[in-house]
């Protein structure tokens, strides 16, 4: 397995795409324990017909694999930080732990997140062409402001983002 993206603290945007990414394309159940959580050590019973929690030593491989993950999704983040970074988290138990540590720490909680969506959606809204500015000079920052939203969870359609760039007085 190739090294995860390294962590970028002044590009957390940047870096968390990139990371989702290359988590997915390894392995689905992987992002799944580093944004959900641990699986449960939980097997189906035939005799009872019920979902029962398992001892370590009833459970069989396939179970076993899968509570193997939340150790593998820690191992790929480890990968992917500085040893500043390490040391913010290193008390985390869980994969999850260390992502929300880092969500938090980096993007903020939800009431700066908000704030940052509002700031973002108010430079999408006055978005304006200066005369003296190029095209792609205009373009880029308008993007920046769009992949900002989209990675901020904001909704907006792409047919909405090129129906106000195309509003724009060129």
């Amino acid at each position: 397995m190739q090294r995860p993206p390294l962590f970028e603290s002044d590009g957390f945007i940047y870096w968390k795409n990139r990371f989702e990414t290359y988590v997915k394309s390894k392995d689905l159940d992987l992002w799944h324990v580093i944004t959900d959580g641990d699986f449960p050590p939980i097997q189906f019973n035939p005799e009872t017909k019920k979902d029962e929690i398992v001892s370590f030593h009833k459970q069989n491989d396939d179970l076993k694999k899968k509570l193997a993950k939340n150790n593998e999704a820690k191992m790929v983040i480890y990968n992917a930080l500085p040893r500043k970074e390490y040391e913010r988290i290193f008390m985390c138990q869980t994969a999850k732990e260390i992502w929300d540590t880092l969500l938090i720490t980096h993007q903020g909680n939800n009431q700066v997140k908000a704030n940052k969506i509002d700031l973002l959606v108010q430079q999408y809204e006055q978005f304006m062409i200066p005369e003296e500015e190029s095209i792609d000079n205009a373009f880029a920052k308008f993007n920046t402001i769009i992949t900002s939203l989209k990675a901020l969870d904001e909704g907006f359609s792409s047919k909405n983002c090129v129906r106000n760039l195309a509003n724009c007085d060129w």
